[in-house]
């Protein structure tokens, strides 16, 4: 097991995390944290589910506030009552924004978060619950409440760790990860796995690059180029800050699908309109898309191209 302690930062890195999940070759996660920064919990929360990790929460350790939503990332997750703490997101404009654009960016944020939420299979009533609580006054849930919100989705009995073992030097045997659901063809997992990435666009900054973050390999076959992650990460950046406030609408009848072995292509056609408030710009169109998926138990995309029809 990897026990990941203290505060999370602003834009904090985390390939630190990587590096210790591979040295450790720990399976389960466990936290001490009483929260912090939320876009780098969600980072956290989906780095985690991406590589199949499981997420432990004891009660005489802390995970409250963003620490929670990390929590979420978790494939299986088992937590002992009262050890998880939540309340309303503390979303704070930044500075200089007039009252509409703070206005737009909570709301937004708010809307990331909900959406992150339902992403991890998590009810999002538990953002309704967590709305009538402000910091000073955290609510730590029950185990019926953790298991009625799917917090928690298995019983402590099938926990995949034993909690005696987190001070203890782990089993490096590493667990093998979970398989994708039998039921599902690849076909629409592909589509799935897209409309998810499409719509993730529009989020909030933070949790949109947490997205892109999740969602590629390594390197990818960029618009025709092979490119290294943190190169995609970095033109999406530049992206979203030149364009703060975006909306993607695929147009379902537009999308083409088709697989062989582990790889499916999806294309298809979206509306897009993006707005600067800043200087009271506008702009709004359709675009073509076309990526590679490599399909597994955490579908990656390996290439990707479109372009701007007008």
């Amino acid at each position: 097991m990897l026990v990941v302690s203290g505060e999370f930062g602003a834009n904090e890195p985390l390939n630190a995390f990587d590096d210790a999940v591979a040295s450790s070759r720990a399976r389960v996660i466990v936290f001490n944290s009483p929260g912090g920064n939320v876009g780098s919990a969600i980072r956290l929360g989906r780095m985690i589910r991406a590589a199949g990790l499981d997420t432990l929460q004891l009660r005489q350790l802390q995970c409250a506030s963003a620490c929670s939503l990390a929590f979420l990332g978790g494939v299986h997750r088992v937590a002992e009552p009262g050890s998880i703490g939540i309340h309303r997101p503390s979303l704070k404009p930044a500075d200089g924004m007039s009252n509409e654009e703070a206005k737009a960016r909570v709301q937004f944020g708010t809307a990331a978060i909900i959406a992150y939420v339902i992403e991890m299979g998590v009810d999002p009533k538990l953002m309704e619950l967590a709305s009538s609580y402000d910091r000073h006054d955290i609510r730590y849930l029950s185990a019926s409440e953790m298991a009625e919100l799917r917090v928690t989705n298995a019983a402590a009995n099938q926990s995949p760790a034993d909690a005696s073992q987190v001070s203890t030097t782990p089993n490096p045997a590493p667990a093998p990860a979970p398989a994708p659901d039998a039921r599902q063809q690849p076909e629409s997992v592909a589509v799935a796995f897209v409309r998810d990435l499409i719509e993730h666009h529009g989020d909030n900054n933070d949790f949109a690059l947490a997205q892109v973050q999740a969602s590629y390999a390594p390197t990818v076959d960029y618009h025709g180029k092979l490119t290294n992650l943190s190169s995609i990460v970095q033109d999406k950046r530049n992206y979203y800050q030149r364009w703060p406030e975006r909306a993607y609408k695929i147009r379902n009848d537009s999308i083409v699908v088709s697989c062989a072995i582990d790889r499916c292509m999806v294309s298809g056609i979206y509306d897009w309109i993006v707005r600067r408030p800043s200087t009271h710009k506008q702009e709004k169109g359709v675009a073509d898309f076309s990526y590679t998926i490599s399909i597994g138990p955490y579908p990656k995309i390996i290439a990707e191209t479109g372009d701007v029809q007008r």
